[in-house]
This record gives structure tokens, C-alpha cells and sequence, in this order.
């Protein structure tokens, strides 16, 4: 298996730069020639390789891997390969779900975030370089390993996940789907500033295949009634101990104004909010409820958290596709997203929309609401 992983290595040189390298080799033009490639360089590296299996050192053959790529890359920079999309170094980019990315000799990808399956040409390989292994058809791709794709073979990428960042190295084309993107409904929530995703870097840093937590929901819960400015001037204390720094205002803040209680108090007295406590999607539509001005106390609420969800329907706030969507599929930062969106668009109970009451207070700007909101073509579940 290995020797064959080597051939197929060296054969995606050879078969990726034979039409570039066709010529030069000059001072003038310093592109290797095809000569040297095939008489010289590819024979060369695959007896290396098998010398180092050969060894029987698994570190050795690991190294041998090593070469193969840095050479691959090399080349790659150097013909500063193109054809559709594509790029000499890899790139990530945000993808929905059914999107298919094809990838010809010589393309590489790696899988940063979510899922996606392998498939190719039937004469062909896909090689994951990481393992030193061909993948089956229909393979599912592991995050963080390399791939790259052998001599006379179309790949085809297909994303099984709501969303997922791919990079991409080398030509490539892609064939979107129709499905709900919740890549662009976080780009425009970032640009009117109420999203700012995390500190992850890829992807924009959107995190969208992250399940929620209980403190991401109260950001947003914040921002979305226009009070994030005042949680962060505020300077009363925080009393919840399980809250780090960079979120405490967040907390404190909310627990003065009465929107959390936190979800505990031990023995000794000491108040947690559950910072890292996964959120559901009951969880977050309550607080979607609250900030378009409906109740979960008093005499006579609106709704409780255990049907937030199918009271979002009756109030007007998702439709029944979503509620199904919701409670029957993961909720994660993806579906956090579309809910905050199309929430902007929901009646609050006191008249107008959460969008209105935004920019008629100066939480959002007007102008810029404008220019983002028209190019958004997303349309609701249905």
C-alpha cells in the first residue's frame, strides 16, 4: 500500500506539471523542464522513497511523505497553477451543504470544519498524505488530514454538513447548491454588527459548526436589544463565578437587569451561570421571545422555555418548517444565525418589528441595515 502511495505521489507531479514544464529550464525562464522531470526528479524521488520503506522506519517513510509534498508545493507555487477557481497555496472558504467541489490532478484539500465525503473518477485515486492511504469512494474526509488528488482523476468533494470550511489547493470548480445558506446570513449579520463569530482562523472565524453555549446566546440576546453598549460600560459586580474575564461585564450586567438568574447556586452560596453549558434550541428562542418583548413570568406569560419553540410559530417568529428543523436536527451556531436573521423581521409584541425598534433607537445604522440587507438572497425553510 505504501509503495503504491509513493507511485501515485510521484505520478501527480509528473501528470500536474507536464504541460507547464513542457518548456524552459533557461535563466530566463526557470521552470523545470519536462525532461529533467520525467528522465531526472521523478525517478530519483521514488527510488528515495522506496530506499527510506525499504528501511522499515515508519518515521523514515513519514519523511519520504514529507519530500514528495514539500515538492508538490513547490511546484504549485512555481506554476502558479490556475483553470476555474484555484490557488498555489491552501485556502480555505466557507461551503453549505450539497455543494460539490471538483478538483483535478495535482489539487489539494483539507477539511477544516464540518463534513464532506470523497468521491472520483473510477480509474483514479484521492490520496489522504497525512495517513499515507487511497480513499474508497463515498469516503467521509477527516479534519485536518491532506489529500491530494492522483494522475487522470477527477475528485468531487461533497459537503454532508449544514456548512463546512474547505481548503483548497490547485484548480478547482464549484457546483453550489440550493440549500439554506447560513454562510451568508452570518456575513450579514456581521456587517450590521451583530455578529462577530470567534477567534478561530478559518472561516472567517464564524464557528457556524460549534454547538452554542449559554453565553454566546446572551451576547446575542443583548445585541439584538440594542443593550450591548450598555452591558460593557457597566461596572456593577458580577456574581457568578464561572464567568471569565472577557465575558463578565456580559453577566453582570444581565443579572442586574433581571434577564439571567444563572442556572444555580451550591452549597456554599456561590452563583453559576453555565458559561460553556451547551444551548438549546428552546434556549435561544426564549431569549429571541424576550427581546421582542415577550414575558416567561409573571401572572400571565407569553410563553415558558419548555415551548418556546412551538410558540415562536404562533407568534410569528419561525414558521413550521424551522420548528421542525429545530427540534429535530442539531442546533448549532449555523441555525443561532438563521434565527437571529429572520428574528430582525419578526413582530415584537409592543408593534413594528425587532428590526424597526433596532434602528429607530440607533442600535443599528439605518444606512448601512440598507445596503446589506438587499443583497441577501436567502430564503426562509419551507
Amino acid at each position: 500500500m505504501r509503495r503504491a502511495v509513493v507511485l501515485l505521489l510521484a505520478a501527480v507531479l509528473a501528470a500536474g506539471s507536464a504541460g507547464v514544464y513542457a518548456a524552459g529550464g533557461s535563466a530566463s525562464d526557470p521552470l523545470i523542464s519536462l525532461d529533467y522531470l520525467e528522465q531526472t526528479y521523478t525517478p530519483e524521488v521514488i527510488k528515495q522513497a522506496q530506499d527510506k520503506i525499504d528501511s522499515g522506519l515508519d518515521g523514515i517513510y513519514q519523511t519520504a511523505l514529507s519530500d514528495l509534498k514539500a515538492k508538490h508545493n513547490a511546484y504549485l507555487t512555481q506554476a502558479g497553477r490556475k483553470g476555474g477557481n484555484g490557488s498555489s497555496a491552501l485556502t480555505d472558504q466557507r461551503y453549505k451543504r450539497g455543494d460539490v467541489i471538483s478538483l483535478s490532478t495535482g489539487s489539494g484539500v483539507m477539511l477544516l470544519a464540518g463534513s464532506a465525503s470523497a468521491g472520483y473518477t473510477s480509474s483514479g485515486a484521492v490520496i489522504d498524505v497525512t495517513l499515507g492511504q487511497t480513499l474508497d469512494q463515498g469516503t467521509a474526509l477527516s479534519a485536518r488530514h491532506r489529500y491530494l488528488v492522483a494522475e487522470n482523476t477527477t475528485a468531487a468533494i461533497t459537503v454532508t454538513s449544514d456548512t463546512a470550511v474547505i481548503s483548497t489547493e490547485g484548480a478547482f470548480t464549484l457546483s453550489p447548491s440550493s440549500t439554506t445558506d447560513y454562510n451568508a446570513l452570518a456575513e450579514a449579520l456581521m456587517d450590521m454588527g451583530l455578529f462577530r463569530g470567534s477567534d478561530i482562523g478559518y472561516g472567517s472565524g464564524y464557528n457556524l459548526e460549534a454547538v452554542p453555549t449559554r453565553i454566546e446566546g446572551l451576547v446575542m440576546f443583548l445585541r439584538l436589544i440594542g443593550e450591548e453598549p450598555a452591558a460593557l460600560a457597566y461596572t456593577g459586580e458580577n456574581p457568578f463565578v464561572d464567568t471569565p474575564a472577557w465575558c463578565e461585564r456580559y453577566t453582570a450586567y444581565a443579572y442586574a437587569k433581571g434577564y439571567t438568574k444563572g442556572v444555580g447556586t451550591s452549597a456554599s452560596g456561590q452563583m453559576y451561570f453555565g458559561t460553556s453549558t451547551v444551548m438549546s434550541a428552546g434556549e435561544y428562542m426564549t431569549f429571541l421571545l424576550r427581546a421582542l418583548g415577550y414575558s416567561d413570568s409573571g401572572a400571565s406569560p407569553d410563553f415558558s422555555w419548555s415551548n418556546a419553540v412551538s410558540r415562536s410559530v404562533e407568534l410569528g417568529v419561525l414558521n413550521t418548517a424551522e420548528q421542525k428543523q429545530f427540534s429535530q436536527s442539531p442546533f448549532l451556531r449555523a441555525q443561532v444565525v438563521y434565527a437571529s436573521y429572520f428574528a430582525l423581521s419578526a413582530p415584537r409584541k409592543a408593534g413594528g418589528t425587532m428590526l424597526s425598534g433596532l434602528t429607530a433607537s440607533g442600535a443599528l445604522d439605518a444606512t448601512k441595515v440598507n445596503s446589506v440587507m438587499p443583497g441577501v438572497s436567502v430564503a426562509r425553510m419551507s
